[in-house]
């Protein structure tokens, strides 16, 4: 079994404010571990499930965030931008399954650090529906024939997720209280509680 991960940073657990998520913030240094963290409880359940082989993108901003020395190595990373499939690089029909790990609400949700694509887009719509980057990634995967499995972030993005994608699993690490403003699980609680999802997943 070959399993694809796409991790963003937004929906990880300990994360809501943008000076976390911008290079440069002074949160940005623990978010990076926050956001490695959670990749690596999704690449430990992937491969407690049965995968052979696990695919991570870095699908944050420049897509060079996650700390690459304290990635779990039985993975192999894309990172980097500018890519032709953005948050989607690499994933192809040789997937079994997409896990997508710190995800978050669409533009014109409330939602934690919500935005779809572009902070400058107010909204994103596929066929008169407002679109998040859970959905257009999971309809490009489907082209692939890959079906996802997983979607973690916050409530809001997991409540879009259970509606949108029927039979998916989902795991919110925080409730949103405000754009950027959460309550969110302790790290540790975060990760076991993907690592676990993960793994039937």
């Amino acid at each position: 079994m070959k399993v694809y991960i796409s991790v963003d940073m937004e929906g990880i657990g300990g994360i809501a404010t943008y000076d976390q998520v911008v290079r440069g913030g002074h949160g940005y240094p623990r978010a990076q571990q926050l956001m490695t963290e959670e990749a690596n409880a999704a690449i430990d359940g992937a491969f407690s499930g049965g995968a052979v082989e696990v695919v991570v993108s870095d699908s944050h901003g420049t897509m060079d965030n996650l700390l690459h020395e304290q990635l779990d190595p039985r993975a192999r990373l894309i990172f980097g931008s500018p890519r032709g499939f953005c948050m989607a690089e690499g994933l192809t029909e040789a997937f079994d399954i997409a896990l997508f790990v710190g995800y978050h609400a669409p533009a014109g949700c409330i939602g934690v650090l919500a935005h779809t694509f572009s902070a400058l887009f107010t909204a994103v719509r596929v066929n008169g529906i407002n679109a998040s980057e859970t959905s257009v990634n999971a309809l490009f995967a489907a082209t692939r024939g890959v079906p996802v499995g997983l979607v973690t972030g916050d409530d809001v993005i997991c409540r879009i997720a259970d509606v949108s994608e029927p039979g998916i699993t989902t795991v919110a690490v925080k409730k949103s209280h405000g754009f950027s403003a959460a309550d969110s699980l302790a790290p540790p609680v975060a990760r076991e509680r993907i690592r676990a999802a993960a793994e039937p997943a």
